[in-house]
């Protein structure tokens, strides 16, 4: 490369690229949810009686096709909350936690990163009604 081709006005300096492609290197997902309109409440304060109720593990899949662009597949906390936790008084001890297991990493590396997936866990205490 000629120093005339590096100076020419439409192309970018590879120092000003730099910050971008790392941007999009490390690109991070997020996973929001919203428990408002469930009819019972939900807490992530461990209770102490742990007999009152009974411990539930979910588990759903949250996919990022082409980075987020082409759009993405989340499960819907609420919605499995209701259809797997009726009838409940409340929900004690709850936690969401996202991670990739080994699938979801071979997944991922094998579409070269445009599909993104990672595996949604949702544990809790479910509190039997009286």
């Amino acid at each position: 490369m000629t120093g005339a081709d590096r100076d020419h006005p439409l192309m970018p300096s590879p120092r000003l690229l730099l910050p971008f492609v790392l941007l999009l290197a490390t690109g991070c997902q997020t996973f929001d949810y919203d428990l408002r309109n469930l009819p019972f409440p939900v807490g992530a304060s461990p209770i102490n009686d742990t007999s009152a109720g009974d411990r539930f593990v979910l588990t759903g899949k949250h996919v990022l096709w082409v980075h987020g662009l082409a759009g993405e597949s989340r499960p819907d906390v609420a919605a499995e909350l209701l259809a797997n936790c009726l009838p409940c008084a409340g929900i004690a001890d709850f936690r969401v936690q996202v991670g990739a297991s080994f699938h979801d990493w071979l997944a991922t590396h094998l579409s070269l990163g445009f599909v993104r997936m990672k595996t949604v866990t949702v544990t809790g205490l479910r509190i039997r009604p009286r």
